[in-house]
């Protein structure tokens, strides 16, 4: 399939938002914004951020409260809004973006606003639910359905050494909580060696592109290197908490783009 066209992401405006279903045992909140006594502390550069967004500032100040401006390294920085069909919810991080050194996670957090006249509520916050990426950020994220509970996709990764990769995790808000839906291992959507291999008949490229329907996460593989472009796609069956392999598998070559073989 030398001659077909490059294989497309989901995009975050079409992903489908459902409805977030609360049980009334564990999720009685005070729907009120967090006490100022309680308040975080902003990343001082995220000021401008929220100033050109008035949709992400109106979240987080009903999500925190009004936080002074720091220069910690520990500070908090409001990242971005996930629209869904009854609630928002807002994922925040530790730290500036990008701003970490290299090998440094970021660290997300998420907090389930209700709209309401005039404004949103704050129902409920998940501390650190995820950790990935590089140099404190991660590459996506999107908000999704998965079996009818609303959720999230975060894409991220890095370049090591040379060698670039990226990997999908998937979470969904059930079980009263925002469960991660485990795999086994690293779901690498992407690799890619050409930084590290001086030889370039040896280069590989893997892109993908993935979806989710009938209860099944399917990724749809394009590997590029020098015996030319191939496809390839893996099934994964999704489950309450954990995604099983049904069939098909990630080309080999994607574990040696990434350098991980």
């Amino acid at each position: 399939m030398a001659n077909a066209a490059p294989l497309k992401r989901p995009s975050p405006v079409s992903a489908p938002l459902l409805r977030l279903t609360f049980v009334a045992l564990g999720f009685a909140f005070a729907l009120a914004p967090a006490a100022a006594a309680d308040a975080p502390r902003y990343c001082r550069s995220v000021a401008a951020k929220l100033k050109a967004d008035s949709d992400l500032a109106a979240a987080a100040r009903a999500a925190f409260g009004a936080p002074q401006a720091t220069d910690d390294e520990a500070c908090l920085y409001p990242l971005q809004l996930l629209r869904y069909a009854d609630v928002d919810v807002l994922v925040s991080q530790t730290g500036e973006p990008g701003e970490a050194c290299h090998g440094c996670e970021a660290s997300l957090s998420a907090t389930v606003l209700k709209r309401v006249p005039g404004g949103a509520k704050r129902l409920r916050a998940f501390a650190s639910f995820a950790k990935g990426g590089s140099s404190g950020a991660v590459a996506s994220i999107t908000p999704i359905a998965i079996g009818g509970d609303d959720a999230i996709a975060i894409e991220s990764g890095g370049t090591f050494q040379g060698y670039t990769s990226s990997a999908l995790d998937l979470y969904a808000f059930r079980r009263q909580g925002l469960v991660h839906l485990d795999a086994g291992a690293p779901l690498l959507v992407e690799g890619d060696n050409s930084g590290a291999e001086t030889d370039a008949s040896k280069t590989i490229e893997v892109d993908s592109a993935w979806s989710l329907a009938g209860g099944e996460l399917t990724i749809d593989y394009r590997v590029a290197d020098a015996r030319g472009k191939r496809d390839s796609r893996a099934v994964w069956s999704v489950g309450e908490t954990t995604l099983t392999h049904k069939s098909g598998a990630p080309p080999r070559e994607l574990a040696k783009a990434a350098g991980q073989e």
